[in-house]
């Protein structure tokens, strides 16, 4: 391919890539924002109702909370999975993009033209060319701990529900 032609590829996969990483982090954000909002309708159930309405209301809140919680769950697993997706493909093209360049500039080195390498390590006593990536546990540290704010959020509402009887 040539360098247009990788360039047009890599803008159309980048922009994809990052139109999904901003709906994964909307959905957090939305997500966590209804979350931290059903506290305030708790709470004024709480101070408001004594005896067997209160505990029907918190119940009933604490239902749609936990329910909140469980789809968020599902909605956000799904954009991480399209996330990985298209970042993995960036990736790939990345990664084949250092190869062509690693040929292309050994044809202008013999040519005796000036070369710039897109990265390169010494490796096996020679210098390689590669793309520059994050380690895989960097990568998806943040998801682990994203991943967990639901899983927090329902346990608190299913705490809720139960306190509210016992």
């Amino acid at each position: 391919m040539e360098l247009e032609e990788w360039l047009h590829l890599y803008q159309a996969i980048s922009g994809a890539a990052g139109d999904k990483a901003r709906t994964y982090w909307t959905i957090a954000a939305g997500f966590l924002l209804a979350s931290c909002l059903l506290a305030f309708p708790i709470a004024f159930v709480s101070f408001s109702y004594t005896g067997g309405e209160g505990r029907y209301f918190l119940t009933v809140l604490a239902g749609i909370g936990a329910l909140l919680s469980l789809i968020w769950s599902l909605i956000q697993s799904r954009a991480w999975h399209e996330l990985a997706h298209f970042e993995a493909l960036l990736r790939s093209i990345e990664g084949q993009f250092a190869g062509t360049e690693l040929y292309r500039g050994l044809a202008k080195l013999i040519a005796g033209e000036e070369v710039i390498l897109p990265g390169s390590a010494w490796r096996g006593k020679e210098w390689q060319t590669e793309a520059i990536r994050f380690r895989k546990h960097a990568r998806l540290s943040y998801h682990c701990l994203i991943s967990l704010l639901p899983m927090v959020f329902a346990g608190a509402w299913i705490a809720l529900a139960v306190s509210v009887w016992i």
